[in-house]
């Protein structure tokens, strides 16, 4: 699961940070000029933003919506409602769709089943829109109640101001016999670059196997060989050595342009990137992944991730006081392991903590007992907050290094009349 902090400081202090990373002015210096309407990068894990564009602006995303409907099917087998062998039958209607020649499909067989395995690889690597409506129906029963599914799963995950018609992305007049009453034909699926972020991050999460699937660039169905549109995946990424890319998803319509959202690795880190609205002239046009290619290895040459051990001595967050203990102070080390991006640059020493005991104590209590929690600390970057996605923070939990016992009475007087003084 994508690391949802109770204390959320630090994530509603980022809502208003608009610059591509909050560490030093250097880096805003070096951000590349992504020629799309919005963007975003992330890491995939603790939701730290690398980079960003226009990130909270509603738009349409056509079929990147199919990951939302992927997630919504990962979730239902996790909880058991549902299996990869599950056979889904396939409605008149989602026939009729998978043969429209305006639409990206695989055919589909009316009265025939096929597994949800193979409906979600076809949704995935060939875009194929019949077969995410048929994953819909399949869990929901009909794609209004679906509708209401993907909005309220979306709400859930964080995602703010998204407006959802259908599994697939397709505008509510392509969705044939399956389009909804009382919406326009032209209403199409629409999210923020920082929503799309979101739910990419946490799909990964849930299934880090999913990039077995987004990583093909062609997939055999029914006998037949149909090619993915990732050109990313077939030696057009120009991206830096060692960058191995392996996902996500493109969406391609009017509305919506070229947009692709994108995930890679080096060195075992996990980056998302989003790409919404680049240009798309033609089929063809490979705009969207040479910008995303741009924004990775922007990321990759400006920026590396430096773990923080479990067991560091923050500075700025490495004791509390005690005032009614034995001893007036306790040390504080980090419960475990965290990583954070800081410039290429920098060292381990730029980071530091700004500490939090818990209930927003000033101080600690004694007895106090060893190896306990008690706080936290929020990272900073050369004296800078770093930017996360919403309900994600730089926070990390601080233990204590040794007990410490109640002083006596007459301790504890003395410091007080000392303290009046």
């Amino acid at each position: 699961m994508m690391r949802f902090k109770q204390t959320l400081m630090i994530g509603t202090m980022i809502l208003g940070i608009t610059s591509s990373f909050a560490i030093t002015p250097a880096s805003a210096a070096t951000s590349p000029k992504i020629a799309a309407k919005a963007a975003i990068a992330v890491d995939s894990t603790t939701g730290q933003i690398l980079y960003q564009k226009n990130t909270k602006q509603t738009l349409p995303i056509a079929s990147i919506s199919k990951l939302l409907t992927v997630y919504i099917v990962v979730q239902q087998i996790q909880a058991g409602k549902l299996n990869w062998t599950d056979q889904v039958k396939i409605s008149p209607a989602v026939a009729k769709i998978s043969q429209d020649s305006e639409l990206t499909n695989v055919p589909l067989v009316s009265g025939r089943s096929y597994s949800v395995r193979e409906l979600v690889n076809a949704s995935l690597v060939v875009s194929a829109n019949a077969a995410a409506l048929a994953l819909g129906q399949k869990v929901s029963g009909t794609s209004a109640n679906f509708r209401e599914l993907m909005q309220t799963t979306a709400k859930q995950l964080g995602i703010k101001g998204a407006k959802l018609y259908n599994a697939a992305g397709v505008t509510n007049g392509l969705a044939g016999d399956l389009k909804l009453t009382g919406v326009s034909n032209d209403a199409e699926n629409k999210m923020s670059a920082q929503g799309v972020a979101l739910l990419a991050s946490q799909l990964l999460q849930e299934m880090p196997s999913i990039t077995k699937i987004t990583k093909k660039a062609s997939l055999n169905f029914e006998g037949t060989s149909y090619e993915g549109h990732n050109l990313l995946l077939k030696g057009q990424s120009q991206a830096q050595p060692g960058l191995k890319v392996d996902g996500l998803k493109s969406g391609t319509s009017d509305a919506a342009g070229g947009s692709f959202v994108g995930t890679a690795t080096k060195k075992g880190h996990r980056i998302v990137t989003v790409v919404l609205h680049a240009g798309n002239q033609s089929p063809t046009d490979p705009a969207r992944y040479q910008q995303t290619a741009k924004l990775m290895n922007y990321v990759y040459k400006v920026f590396k991730p430096v773990t923080i051990a479990a067991g560091t001595k923050l500075k700025g967050a490495s004791s509390a006081e005690v005032p009614n203990g034995k001893q007036n102070t306790v040390g504080l080390r980090t419960a475990n392991a965290e990583s954070v991006w800081i410039p290429k640059t920098g060292t381990k020493s730029s980071i530091t903590g700004n500490l939090q005991l818990e209930n927003n104590q000033k101080t600690l209590s004694a007895p106090v007992i060893n190896n306990s929690v008690v706080g936290t600390a929020y990272f900073k970057v050369n004296g800078a907050t770093p930017a996360y996605l919403p309900s994600n923070s730089s926070a990390i939990s601080l233990t204590t290094v040794n007990s410490v016992d109640k002083a006596n009475i007459f301790v504890r007087a003395w410091r007080a009349i000392v303290n009046w003084f």
